[in-house]
């Protein structure tokens, strides 16, 4: 009998081709492409012409056009509105019809093990051997649970909600229900308007609107149309390169339930006037809402811009978490930069920016002390903080003082007394005489806001958040692909060029598809972005800038990396660099596209329409689709790697992912037997299937690792300038030698 000992060498080989998969898997859509191609964004390149220009667009006519897409569809619903003498509902966002899909998303784990009919037996006369059950041997059922645990579903789909929000809303109402004299603005916005909400986790995202909203003209851009008497309210954000517009309506969440359901709605209350004290104490103004509020008892624009700010990521748990710099790209279309305080070279150059005289910039900060929890001399860690203004002032004393103006967007201290600096120039140290106080026009209150040091900023704050604006002097033209990232990580053969007509400032940015969007859908991979910028045949290490992650590691968010730089005309070339790490905690798309398509198929269907157009920006179109090379009687969409594609992708999955198939009564449990169509995860598993079988070795290596490493990333580059005739192309490799090889520097 031939011996089965493999040698050193190839015991190696065997464990590779069972780790990493030979057909890497290209950009996954959850709903079939016949479904969703006319919702797709059409790429500008055709595949016969990979080098042809990219996507380029005015930036302020790519703002004017959503922005006009938003105040028409504002006009259309006014106009229905009128007609029916009923205020407008969004039933895209309802939060009275379906609040738990507006509060969480697609969150969802696998069951660690299915029960079974034999394994509850067993519980059962172990709960009874051990005399739990007392001289009882029956013990109440209820059977709905008892059908879950055997399915291995969750057994409470409420739990999500909870674990979120503690507590969770109680009740929804519009605007001229909530507020006494409702008003959009109240002497216009202010950072001083801001109330964090029980959404405490947005306070990234409150921490960007402060540090805009003293910006009239930036703010007027972002709130583009409403009718506050028909309760309709339109806004425009940016999303991964391109403006986006949503509306609402006026229905907001409240902490209070209604005076109806107390006490099981069984309380007398023959005048009313029991239920009137109620909602004037508990449900009216501002401070009635669940979440942000403006300061004023009766504005309302702050809670309308975060509740659309929730409906474009598909619920209010979306935008748990995030940095300033992020959220103040979405609002301006901006480009942020993170500096690591401690790491500032140029401290004169730095002020210099945040003095800001020509207004092309603006600025947040944050605090993340790994070392200490607790709070630094009044300010809260782990927090993200607005910086509002810098001044350079001269003293009484004739020397000069740099001061910035920063606020916490609590709105005021905890019941700690946390919230606001307790160091030199806080509210009523000895550094405020009256000369100052008038100098600076500042009075003290329980606010949130403060002044400080430009050296005691330096040394307390983590990070700050440098965010460029632009204007219709710039152009921006960008480039979307995917690629497969090795598990080995350099930086890639395929590249972008970037042919430049004009000397000047140009911003680049290499960023991948803003996951918070499909929260759930994320899949089992996260990304970090670096990228080299160089002239066109380069020798190695003659770099113009080499540009890396704010943070090397996957909690903190990565969502784009950039630098700005002055360039003369000729030709350069970015090379992306992606490292990938697979958190086997996540379950992979397909895995939640089985799991929810009957429990949760309305959230699936909102969430998984927005996956597919975010990774729509990696297709390109072919046979039978506007730019393809040819007619034919159907459109589809592929991505750019068709190289290893899996040709069996659509045979039946006998063996689906060790998960029993959810039958109808009468029906048998092989659905394709009976001619019915494979469900898009069906497809997917199979796919994934197929492809550890490929990779597989010797039975004794079958289980070495059952999810072999197949991540793909889709990426975009983007680049800002005042040279119109600025273009990018994408090189690809020549050939799957060259595109499977990484470049080492």
């Amino acid at each position: 009998m031939a011996s089965k000992t493999k040698t050193p060498q190839d015991q190696i080989d065997s464990f590779w081709s069972t780790f990493i998969t030979k057909n890497p898997g290209k950009v996954t859509a959850v709903f079939p492409p016949s479904l969703t191609t006319s919702l797709l964004a059409r790429p500008s390149s055709s595949p016969s012409s990979p080098t042809a220009p990219t996507s380029k667009k005015n930036f302020g006519a790519g703002y004017e056009a959503a922005a006009n897409e938003c105040r028409n569809r504002v006009a259309r619903l006014v106009r229905d509105c009128m007609r029916t003498n009923t205020k407008f509902t969004d039933f895209d966002f309802d939060v009275r019809g379906d609040g738990g899909n507006c509060l969480v998303g697609l969150t969802w784990t696998p069951p660690a093990e299915r029960a079974s009919a034999g394994r509850v037996e067993d519980a059962l006369d172990t709960l009874q051997r051990n005399q739990v059950l007392g001289g009882d041997v029956a013990l109440p059922v209820d059977v709905g649970v008892l059908r879950k645990v055997l399915a291995g579903a969750p057994v409470d789909d409420d739990a999500d909600l909870r674990a979120t929000f503690d507590p969770d809303p109680r009740s929804a109402h519009r605007v001229d229900w909530i507020y006494e004299d409702p008003q959009f603005e109240v002497e216009g916005f202010s950072s001083s308007d801001i109330m964090q909400g029980a959404n405490s986790s947005d306070c990234w995202w409150l921490s960007a609107v402060a540090t805009i909203c003293h910006r009239r003209d930036l703010m007027d851009k972002i709130c583009v149309a409403r009718n506050e008497a028909c309760g309709v309210y339109g806004f425009v954000f940016y999303r991964d390169g391109a403006w986006i517009s949503t509306v609402v309506d006026d229905v907001l969440f409240l902490t209070a339930p209604d005076f109806a359901t107390i006490g099981g709605g069984d309380l007398c209350d023959p005048s009313n006037s029991a239920m009137h004290k109620y909602k004037k104490l508990h449900q009216t103004g501002s401070e009635a809402l669940f979440f942000a509020a403006c300061r004023d008892a009766n504005e309302t624009w702050l809670p309308l811009l975060e509740k659309a700010y929730a409906k474009v990521h598909g619920d209010y748990n979306a935008i748990c978490g995030g940095s300033v710099g992020e959220g103040v790209e979405d609002l301006t279309g901006g480009v942020n930069s993170a500096i690591g305080l401690e790491d500032v070279l140029f401290k004169d150059h730095l002020w210099k920016e945040l003095l800001n005289e020509d207004k092309h910039f603006v600025f947040g900060l944050d605090i993340l002390d790994q070392v200490s929890v607790n709070a630094k001399n009044g300010l809260a860690n782990a927090h993200a903080y607005s910086l509002l203004q810098a001044r350079e002032e001269t003293g009484e004393d004739g020397k000069k003082v740099r001061l910035v103006k920063i606020r916490n967007p609590w709105g005021e201290r905890g019941d700690d007394g946390v919230g606001e600096w307790g160091g030199p120039w806080s509210d009523g140290s000895k550094e405020w005489t009256p000369y100052w106080l008038t100098k600076l026009n500042y009075r003290f209150e329980n606010d949130g806001v403060f002044w400080m040091t430009f050296k005691d900023m330096l040394n307390t704050f983590t990070n700050l958040y440098r965010t460029r604006l632009f204007d219709d002097q710039w152009t921006v033209t960008q480039e979307w692909t995917s690629v497969s990232v090795s598990w080995l990580t350099g930086y890639l053969q395929k590249k972008f060029i970037i042919k430049v007509k004009e000397t000047g400032t140009v911003v680049l940015v290499l960023q991948q598809i803003d996951t918070r969007y499909f929260r759930g859908l994320e899949g089992e991979y996260s990304f970090l972005l670096h990228f080299i910028l160089q002239k066109q045949d380069a020798a190695a290490g003659d770099y113009i800038c080499r540009v890396r992650p704010k943070a090397e590691n996957f909690a903190s968010s990565n969502r784009s990396v950039s630098c700005e730089v002055e360039l003369e005309p000729g030709v350069y070339e970015v090379l992306p660099k992606i490292t990938a790490q697979k958190d086997d905690e996540k379950p992979p798309v397909e895995a939640v596209v089985r799991a929810l398509a009957r429990r949760k198929p309305q959230k699936l269907r909102q969430v998984g329409l927005s996956f597919d157009l975010a990774h729509a920006k990696a297709l390109r179109p072919v046979a039978g689709t506007v730019g393809g090379p040819a007619e034919t009687a159907e459109g589809e969409w592929e991505d750019e790697e068709e190289e290893g594609e899996d040709e069996d992708d659509d045979e039946e999955d006998e063996e689906g992912d060790g998960e029993e198939k959810p039958e109808k009564d009468g029906e048998e449990a092989n659905d394709d037997e009976n001619g019915e169509e494979e469900s898009p995860g069906d497809v997917e598993a199979g796919a994934q299937q197929e492809a550890e079988v490929e990779g597989g070795g010797d039975d004794e290596d079958d289980d070495e690792d059952e999810a072999p490493w197949n991540a793909v990333c889709v990426i975009g580059l983007r680049v800002y300038s005042e040279d119109a005739g600025l273009t990018i192309q994408l090189a690809e490799p020549k050939d799957a030698e060259e595109e499977s090889s990484l470049i080492f520097g």
